[in-house]
């Protein structure tokens, strides 16, 4: 292999990775001010975060991050799918068989990332009934 090709795949590599970068970015821009915040950390080390924006009763905007495995990030994700155009009454409903209908099965050793976006979703509105963020937090 010469040192042309290494440099071609090198570029090659870093294209595709700004590329998809830029486009994951462009896609979830971060959810400014939002009416309802929380995040909470599990029994297995994850964290789990979600935020809610709120427009005529109904949540008009969602944004959630996980740092967990894979089937938190579909958990968690799944949660934020769900939440959207839902009043905060329907929201109350959404559980973690719900969660589970959204993601698919998911292994028993990892049944507590459904529970946990379970638990993120409903602390979240309950921030948002107790007045939602203080001071209006950006969600990272």
């Amino acid at each position: 292999m010469s040192l042309l090709s290494i440099g071609v795949a090198f570029l090659v590599l870093l294209v595709v990775a700004l590329t998809w970068f830029f486009i994951y970015y462009y896609a979830n821009p971060v959810l400014d001010a939002p009416d309802g915040i929380a995040k909470v950390v599990g029994n297995c080390g994850d964290t789990m975060e979600i935020a809610l924006k709120f427009k005529d009763g109904h949540v008009a905007a969602t944004q959630s991050w996980t740092n967990g495995c894979s089937f938190s990030k579909h958990c968690v994700e799944a949660a934020a799918l769900l939440a959207k155009n839902k009043t905060v009454d329907e929201l109350k409903k959404i559980n973690m068989i719900s969660i589970m209908d959204v993601t698919g099965t998911l292994p028993e050793t990892h049944l507590h990332c459904a529970q946990l976006a379970e638990i993120t979703l409903q602390r979240c509105v309950e921030n948002y009934l107790e007045g939602g963020t203080k001071a209006g937090g950006t969600m990272s």
